[in-house]
């Protein structure tokens, strides 16, 4: 811990040393068990992502029992972070994402090492503002999801998760041309949506085996002009409970078995 927490204040006393050439931006690399790290971000062109000075490389977290706490407020904010357990553990990540602002684009990979150690990792994404875009990739198992996103004309959010006993919750409220798209390889996957205003296109994806009891998914739409696929395949027990009010909704459902 001592490590872990002398490199991470060196890391903020560079930050701090070329505030005025990099517009708020945080670079971070960290290495070791049981981390705790909170960041405050508050003004325009928030950025964090890994050490080097370049938006394309993610900031790096390493270790199992992670808790990370990330707020963003401001426009223009640029999330890039990669989050490996290096072993299997009953606890992993315990991830707050909360970003306020327009223009956002956030990049979440957990175990993004590929190794697929992960496991019971808590992750709650919450975004609040116009033009939010959030990329979330998952491997490893026993995960709980919880995403939200509010106001805007445009948010979009992206998931890729790979695992077994996958809880994703999503809701999206208060504005037009909202996205989600959502890709779960997973055994015994539950993913519930939820979704207020105009305009949604919900693509959601889920390959596994179903049994028993698997491959659950509730939808409850409430807008104008929306777009639904669903497809859902492995060993029966499929499962999607829709509600919907709105006009020229367009439904596509496939499920195998």
């Amino acid at each position: 811990m001592t490590t872990i927490k002398t490199y991470f204040i060196m890391l903020l006393v560079m930050v701090l040393s070329f505030a005025h050439a990099a517009d708020n931006s945080i670079y971070i690399t960290q290495v070791g068990s049981s981390s705790t790290i909170n960041v405050l971000q508050d003004g325009a062109a928030n950025k964090l992502f890994g050490v080097g000075d370049s938006e394309g490389t993610a900031a790096l977290f390493t270790g199992s029992s992670q808790t990370v706490d990330i707020k963003q407020i401001g426009g223009a904010n640029i999330l890039k972070i990669d989050m490996n357990t290096s072993v299997a553990s009953s606890v992993g990540v315990n991830l707050k994402y909360y970003i306020t602002g327009s223009n956002s684009v956030a990049s979440i990979d957990i175990n993004g090492d590929g190794n697929g150690t992960a496991a019971n990792n808590v992750i709650d994404i919450r975004q609040v503002g116009n033009y939010s875009d959030l990329i979330f990739d998952l491997l490893g198992t026993g995960n709980t999801l919880t995403a939200t996103t509010t106001g805007g004309t445009y948010n979009d959010l992206t998931y890729t998760i790979d695992g077994d006993t996958i809880a994703v919750a999503t809701a999206i409220s208060g504005g037009g041309g909202n996205k989600v798209t959502a890709t779960l390889g997973t055994d015994s996957a539950t993913f519930n949506l939820t979704a207020q205003g105009a305009s949604n296109v919900i693509t959601a994806t889920q390959s596994g085996n179903g049994g028993s009891a698997g491959h659950n998914y509730d939808l409850d739409i409430i807008g104008s002009s929306n777009a639904w696929t669903s497809t859902q395949a492995g060993s029966q027990d499929n499962d999607i409970d829709v509600n919907i009010t709105g006009n020229s909704n367009t439904w596509v459902i496939s499920q195998d078995d």
